[in-house]
């Protein structure tokens, strides 16, 4: 008999997957290509929606889907028109095949909304598999992300060889599937986004910026999962606002912190003004 809570599945491997996206979404904010991301994700849930209409596996036909639309996008020098016109694409047709197909509707509205808390055993697994992958790439793909950063004329393809192309691209669309999968395509491209962006304007370092932003990223998990449950809300939404909260409280904070000095430099140099005008 199974002593487990029904939570701690859906916990697990949606706080796994949650992570691996802040981590993810640090290295598309070394690499600048916050596009591709979207065009990928967006694809992804398409192929979701695709298989759940006709009965197929959803995994392999949302990274089938998603990983044609990577090597295209590798493959195309404007890294900002056709991502974004790929992300609109995927959309319509979404769109079109919920308005036309009832069982297009239901798959597309779960892949919206976030099903982490129906996530099962066998997702679970996929998701710790790319988890404990992810631990052992990690440390290469940072490399990869530096010197991208260092050298983004030169472009991807000619910064590595092949195999580490391939193996960094493979990595892209399994996390952004999961992701999608598991928590929805809003919520996963939030903790794509928002994590990292947050961390940026306060991280001291490349170590302190991956540590908050899976800070940054865990805190949003845990207020959605708990929030929604309270709420009985829709995850995607609720997680979706929390990131925007949390990503939005280090960039406030500087700006406080910013303007409070400015404020006193200001006071100092008026102070200084006023004195030299009394002697």
């Amino acid at each position: 008999m199974n002593s487990d809570p029904w939570w701690s599945v859906p916990f697990a491997g949606g706080l796994a997957v949650t992570l691996m996206l802040a981590f993810a979404g640090a290295g598309l904010f070394l690499r600048g290509s916050v596009w591709q991301a979207l065009a990928v994700g967006q694809w992804a849930a398409l192929g979701g929606v695709v298989a759940a209409t006709v009965t197929l596996p959803v995994v392999p036909v949302a990274v089938s889907l998603a990983g044609a639309v990577m090597i295209l996008l590798h493959r195309i020098r404007d890294r900002e028109r056709w991502p974004l016109a790929l992300f609109l694409a995927g959309l319509a047709l979404v769109t079109l095949l919920s308005a036309n197909l009832p069982q297009a509707n239901l798959a597309a509205a779960r892949w919206a909304e976030g099903q982490v808390y129906f996530l099962d055993r066998e997702l679970l697994w996929t998701i710790v598999s790319v988890t404990v992958a992810s631990l052992l790439l990690a440390p290469l793909l940072v490399r990869i992300w530096l010197s991208a950063q260092a050298s983004p004329d030169v472009g991807l393809r000619s910064t590595h060889r092949g195999g580490f192309v391939v193996l960094e691209a493979a990595w892209w669309v399994g996390v952004l599937v999961l992701g999608t999968a598991a928590l929805g395509l809003p919520a996963a491209l939030a903790a794509l986004l928002l994590p990292a962006w947050g961390a940026a304007s306060v991280a001291r370092g490349l170590s302190g910026f991956l540590a908050l932003s899976l800070l940054l990223g865990t805190t949003v998990f845990m207020l959605g999962w708990f929030s929604a449950l309270h709420l009985d809300q829709p995850f995607a939404p609720v997680f979706v606002t929390w990131a925007l909260i949390i990503a939005a409280v280090p960039r406030a904070t500087l700006f406080l912190v910013d303007s409070w000095k400015s404020n006193g430099s200001r006071k100092r140099q008026i102070d200084q003004r006023t004195g030299d005008r009394r002697s």
